[in-house]
């Protein structure tokens, strides 16, 4: 896919931040920032089409979009250990 050239205007503090992340992480600032775009696209592309299916919201994906009513009690480890193990022997029962 072709590149296009951008020119972004950004606090000098923050890109300061922003190129020692990036060189951390082996990146560049221009590969950052493009995944980000996707990150924006992707999200509105799937909001979209969860719409269009009938499907409602996209889970909450931060602390604060998890609701403060949601349901209590469930032990997420214990729940997931089941899920696991269930999966675990089907798969087991299907080989032999």
């Amino acid at each position: 896919m072709a590149k296009k050239k951008l020119t972004l205007s950004v606090d000098e503090d923050l890109l300061s931040e922003a190129k020692k992340l990036s060189a951390l992480e082996g990146k560049s600032l221009s590969g950052i920032v493009e995944e980000y775009f996707e990150g924006l696209v992707f999200e509105r592309w799937a909001r979209d089409l969860c719409g269009d299916l009938g499907l409602g919201g996209l889970e909450p994906t931060t602390e604060s979009e998890v609701p403060r009513n949601r349901p209590k009690g469930l032990d997420a480890a214990k729940t997931m250990r089941g899920l696991r193990d269930g999966r675990a022997r089907r798969i087991s029962n299907a080989q032999e």
